[in-house]
């Protein structure tokens, strides 16, 4: 099926011939169905992670030469995550240009995170491999900037917990709370399971301390959070 990526460059102001810019949506399943040799986005995304991750630290590095190694890593985490770009792509409509196998289309494969975020990132390796490090950082700054930025504003940079608390005082003027849904291992080396649940969202996080654990619950909600 062809699709016209003609409207897609001239949206998002892409700088890439349209058959470069359409190997950035086979998915897997569309190829392994498929003739014509082709290949999926796989290699592509592989380059776009890192390209992402190099700009926005570049970008960190440069522009807020106050903020310590630890606050700027938190920052980063959070803006390169995959529901933010999953956010970006989804903002993007970029699942609408996806070649996917029937299977994949069937089961909502374009609304899928997981995807969303994984064309994205191939999206900017294809940027990359046409137009070089320089000028692909400074569109993917461009993109991100309103997340970077809002993470900075905001100081949510201590831990998850932490930000965690704030977004959700700010947004449902409560806290959140943490329930211990499991524990297992001797005593040397227990493990627990905990639910963290605010305004109407939920996550569960794995750790080795309580501590551990809830801050993974409060990074999944928080992450949520702000794509919503």
């Amino acid at each position: 099926m062809k699709k016209d990526f003609s409207k897609l460059k001239d949206r998002l102001d892409l700088d890439v011939p349209e058959e470069d810019l359409r190997k950035a949506f086979f998915h897997t399943s569309y190829v392994n169905e498929s003739e014509g040799g082709r290949r999926s986005y796989e290699r592509l995304e592989f380059l776009g992670d890192a390209v992402i991750e190099l700009a926005i630290r570049e970008h960190l590095f440069n522009s807020f030469p106050e903020k310590s190694e630890g606050e700027l890593s938190k920052i980063k985490a959070v803006a390169v995550s995959k529901p933010v770009l999953s956010g970006k792509a989804s903002d993007l409509n970029l699942g609408r240009f996806l070649y996917l196998g029937k299977g994949e289309k069937e089961s909502g494969g374009r609304n899928k995170e997981s995807i969303l975020c994984d064309v994205f990132e191939s999206l900017i390796g294809v940027l990359f491999l046409k137009n070089g490090f320089r000028k692909t950082a400074e569109y993917v700054v461009e993109i991100l900037s309103d997340e970077v930025d809002n993470l900075v504003d905001s100081q949510e940079v201590l831990d998850y917990k932490s930000a965690l608390q704030i977004e959700a005082q700010k947004r449902f003027n409560t806290r959140p709370s943490y329930e211990v849904q499991e524990e297992w291992g001797k005593a040397h080396n227990r493990k627990y399971r905990i639910l963290a649940k605010v305004g109407g969202f939920e996550g569960t996080g794995k750790g080795r301390s309580k501590q551990e654990a809830e801050e993974a619950a409060a990074k999944k909600i928080y992450l949520k959070l702000k794509r919503s």
